[in-house]
């Protein structure tokens, strides 16, 4: 049995992933925490998450493909500019005791990484899929338990030309990229 977590995405080229992952491991020693293995590789800021599958449960199984279906659909039909993603913000999620998410995270510098959301939401909404009204751009380093509280911390992003539609394999520490798709402006 796997649980499978679909979202749409925005993910560093490797050049700037691996960059990333230096700043994580010099804010792991700069705090104190400890350095974890570099996770290039799942290195995203999330656009909308479309919901938690089990693929042992048979009518998931087929809900998820259906989600997929049109997620790829309305996808296909976003017209937005390349994305500018910058982070000024360094913090701790706390919507738990243990295990706390660190994040890159900002304000006004992910504007257009909100702007680009937005976008896409419209676009899911209107093939019918439910988004959720909330939203924190973020960057998840890695998790630790010591919480870090919020302060400025800026850190360059990337120019991100395209968006993912990604299968997070819960538990298993795997992302499947099902599909991608460039960012081309309005003609």
């Amino acid at each position: 049995m796997t649980v499978h977590a679909l979202f749409f995405c925005l993910r560093p080229d490797l050049a700037t992933a691996q960059r990333l992952s230096e700043v994580s491991d010099q804010i792991a020693l700069n705090f104190g925490l400890r350095v974890r293995p570099p996770r290039t590789e799942r290195l995203h800021v999330t656009l909308h998450h479309l919901g938690w599958y089990d693929d042992a449960v048979a009518e998931q199984a087929g809900a998820m493909a259906e989600v997929r279906t049109l997620a790829e659909s309305a996808a296909k039909a976003l017209r937005h500019e390349p994305t500018r993603v910058d982070f000024d913000e360094l913090l701790s999620f706390r919507r738990k005791p243990r295990n706390l998410p660190l994040v890159l995270s900002g304000g006004a510098c992910l504007d257009a990484v909100r702007a680009m959301r937005a976008a896409l939401g419209q676009r899911l909404h209107a093939a019918g899929l439910r988004i959720d009204p909330h939203f924190t751009p973020h960057l998840t380093l890695f998790y630790d338990n010591t919480p870090i509280e919020p302060q400025p911390f800026f850190v360059p992003g990337w120019d991100a030309s395209d968006f993912h539609l990604i299968d997070s394999l819960q538990g298993r520490s795997t992302h499947v990229a099902l599909g991608r798709w460039p960012l081309i402006a309005p003609e």
